[in-house]
């Protein structure tokens, strides 16, 4: 495998003269070209598509390389479009007498959408999401009348929903549901039918978490807080088709994938159950890994 990495730099190099690729200028993260891309509130500047994609293997391949060395060189260093949505603003799910439930969409994101495709994909090819990873920052009310202190038995916590747009959608940025608290997904669910859209009722039963009891199955279980935790903590989740990694009180996704198809977009809620409980989100970002289902 060590053979690979000077055939690597000398493809690179064909695209980054100087020696320095975009990503090593815009990400400290991880050397991957991957990474390249200007972060923005809401996502990032795409740096890579199908066609830059193609580019990249035909510039390979004049090294002499066969196809199959090819494609292993850019698998294996990560060679594919990634996109960041994120979110600083703070957002506060909270139950009150009122209201037995809270839910803030804390981060909609365009993560399969028309638009996300047109940017990233090509003709004859099918855009497929590989990995999203979560990156959230978080933390309940600060304190517990119940001897549950310091576990993730909670009643505040993140789920996520896909977001199914109806034939007059344009964008996300142009829908006016992301700015104010709900009871549940039910009532967001309500507010989007008239419009045509919805949230994908399809969560299997083995992705429900006890918090989520008795609500219909529109929202996979993200990440539970810590509870009486009086300082924000961060959390990572990864979802993969057929893998998840996760902090403890972390969702595995189970069956997300599944459900997942191009059109869709993903929504980030916080949410709080039992009058006293609350969710405040300081931060949000998804980091989504894309691939493409090629003709053989």
């Amino acid at each position: 495998m060590s053979n690979l990495f000077p055939l690597l730099r000398a493809g690179l190099n064909l695209l980054w003269p100087s020696g320095e690729n975009e990503t090593s200028q815009t990400s400290q993260t991880s050397p991957s070209p991957a990474r390249a891309g200007r972060r923005n509130e809401g996502n990032t500047e795409l740096s890579l598509s199908y066609a830059d994609i193609c580019v990249t293997r035909a510039m390979l391949k004049t090294l002499g390389l066969p196809t199959e060395l090819v494609l292993e060189i850019l698998a294996h260093a990560q060679y594919e479009p990634v996109v960041e949505f994120a979110s600083s603003h703070r957002a506060v799910a909270e139950a009150l007498m009122g209201a037995a439930t809270s839910a803030y969409v804390c981060l909609p994101a365009e993560v399969a959408s028309r638009n996300t495709i047109r940017r990233i994909s090509g003709p004859n090819v099918r855009l497929k999401v590989k990995e999203i990873r979560f990156d959230v920052k978080s933390k309940d009310q600060g304190w517990t009348s119940e001897n549950t202190t310091g576990t993730f038995n909670t009643s505040s916590w993140l789920e996520v929903s896909i977001f199914r747009p109806g034939p007059q959608f344009s964008s996300l940025g142009d829908l006016p549901f992301w700015t104010r608290e709900y009871d549940n997904p039910q009532e967001l669910q309500e507010q989007l039918s008239p419009t045509g859209h919805k949230l994908v009722d399809a969560r299997p039963g083995i992705a429900s978490v006890g918090a989520q009891g008795g609500e219909p199955p529109l929202a996979w279980y993200l990440q539970g807080n810590k509870v009486a935790e009086r300082h924000h903590i961060d959390y990572q989740i990864v979802w993969a088709p057929g893998r998840s990694e996760g902090n403890q009180g972390a969702g595995q996704g189970d069956g997300f994938f599944g459900v997942l198809q191009e059109d869709d977009s993903v929504l980030v809620l916080a949410r709080a159950k039992y009058p006293g409980w609350r969710c405040q989100v300081d931060n949000v970002k998804m980091t989504v890994r894309y691939g493409f289902d090629e003709p053989s």
